[in-house]
């Protein structure tokens, strides 16, 4: 066994240890299913900013998005952009008006907050189903840490899918939302940590620094294949039009009202700091994105067979063996930190969502609140397990991109849900019931009628003409039905 590889394990060790003392804490902490969803709402900024940053920003980042520069080289930039620019853009819209009003709501996920907002059943459940499109993110992220284990510990693919499927169904199932923001927040100090190792290696790795780098990766690439330093590449799955460009920047801004990040907004003990937290998010989020030049520093020294395996391959020549196994690690964490807030969200959904708000509240289920309560914390835990399992089953063949993998769940959830969350804060006055039902439906079939039929190659893209429609007809049939808003709805 090699020193890295040595290393490598014994960092994982500690790291494990560390995700299991903050799990018990937080199990400790765990008497309730608000307690489970939302960590009662009593967090502060600083650990909020830092877990949505970790959320947000998932192994697709630092595995994905790098294998998308290695692969389609400066177009793979504009990742960059949307990232820095449309999805803290959607953060500021949506989320300080969103808790602020949830002072009186009170709910626990946004398939909870829409039903709410709007008295609507249908609108709740079809919500909570459309968000269960997120189980492709946690198999991508699955997919992404058995890469890693992969290539750092040398097992085998598919072993690794189950090893971090079993790490982040353990400690979700105790500890709930505390454990899942309380590992997330020291996941994203390693994840800044990263993003800076990566991009200032260009110190070393080339001569003459940043701007001389930049220069030698561009003639390199640009002599290779023209289409790699243009503003688009046909070859990219993503950016291959400034159609596909513009659609990016839609989706990535929808991405910031996504069910693992929307609950840790509502988990903000103070609405007053929302602007805290946004601002830890941000600085946070600028260092995890400078690892995406990674990709473009492997695409001129090394040479993979997969190209989310490139910015493993670059680490393990760009920094001593020590470095190597602490950045794998952090990868790891990039992936955790992702899928134990996903969980935590679609165990929410089936726990109180569908079973307390739904099936217990309109009788269909007879039992007292208080019985009602203990077996909906049971429900979210059990939840737990079973989307483990089936995240690992459908990536048991890895898929050929993880970072365009993600994207079919996040589309689908962005196409259905974003409508009525924006009417409801932006345009009350056509925030009807009806509206947000007939949204929720032409959003995402339409979304899910380009996917099918490949009219549109990019899913970022496809998601994004979701969106529109969606919204466009929240608003038609908003206007159209806006005087007859109940006294719940207005």
């Amino acid at each position: 066994m090699t020193d890295a590889r040595i290393m490598t394990w014994v960092g994982l060790v500690i790291f494990l240890a560390l995700v299991a003392i903050l799990g018990y804490i937080g199990s400790k902490k765990t008497s309730t299913i608000a307690d489970f969803s939302i960590a009662g709402a009593s967090l502060g900024p600083v650990v909020l900013g830092l877990a949505y940053a970790a959320t947000f920003f998932s192994a697709s980042t630092f595995i994905g998005y790098t294998g998308w520069a290695y692969e389609w080289g400066f177009s793979s930039l504009w990742i960059f952009l949307t990232l820095i620019a449309a999805s803290p853009l959607g953060l500021i819209v949506i989320a300080k008006r969103a808790r602020a009003m949830n002072i009186t709501q009170k709910s626990l996920s946004l398939p909870d907050w829409l039903g709410d907002r709007y008295d609507s059943d249908f609108v709740r459940v079809g919500a909570a189903l459309i968000c269960l499109f997120n189980i492709f993110y946690i198999a991508a992220q699955f997919a992404a840490g058995a890469w890693i284990f992969n290539t750092l510990l040398g097992l085998p693919y598919d072993v690794g899918v189950v090893f971090i499927a079993v790490i982040v169904v353990a400690y979700v199932f105790g500890g709930g939302s505390y454990a899942d923001i309380y590992t997330d927040a020291a996941q994203a100090l390693l994840m800044v940590i990263m993003g800076l190792l990566v991009f200032f290696s260009v110190f070393w790795m080339f001569d003459g620094g940043l701007t001389s780098a930049m220069t030698q990766i561009s003639e390199t690439l640009g002599e290779r294949d023209p289409n790699l330093v243009a503003v688009t590449n046909p070859d990219s799955i993503v950016f291959y039009s400034i159609p596909a460009i513009i659609g990016a920047f839609i989706i990535q801004f929808a991405f910031a009202a996504q069910p693992q990040l929307f609950n840790k907004v509502l988990a903000l003990k103070d609405p007053k700091d929302m602007r805290r937290m946004i601002l830890v998010y941000i600085v946070a989020a600028l260092c995890f994105l400078l690892v995406i030049f990674g990709g473009l520093y492997a695409a001129v020294t090394v040479d993979v067979e997969n190209l989310d395996k490139s910015l493993l391959s670059y680490v393990t020549v760009a920094f001593p063996p020590i470095v190597s196994a602490f950045l794998g690690l952090v990868i790891i964490a990039a992936a955790m930190s992702t899928t134990d807030g996903i969980f935590v969200v679609m165990s929410t959904i089936v726990a109180n969502d569908i079973y307390l708000k739904f099936l217990v509240r309109r009788g269909y289920i007879k039992k007292s609140q208080a019985e009602a309560e203990q077996t909906a914390l049971w429900l979210s835990r059990i939840s737990v397990i079973v989307v483990g399992v089936i995240a690992s089953l459908i990536v048991f063949n890895p898929p050929e991109s993880i970072g365009m993998f993600i994207w079919i769940g996040i589309s689908g959830v962005a196409s259905g849900t974003l409508g009525p969350l924006l009417a409801s804060l932006f345009f009350p006055a056509m925030a009807t019931r009806m509206a947000a039902s007939c949204s929720l439906v032409a959003g995402l079939v339409s979304y899910l009628a380009i996917l099918v039929s490949g009219a549109i190659k990019s899913t970022m893209a496809a998601g994004s003409v979701g969106v529109v429609i969606g919204l466009a007809v929240m608003l038609a049939v908003g206007y159209a039905t806006r005087h007859h808003l109940t006294k719940q709805e207005g």
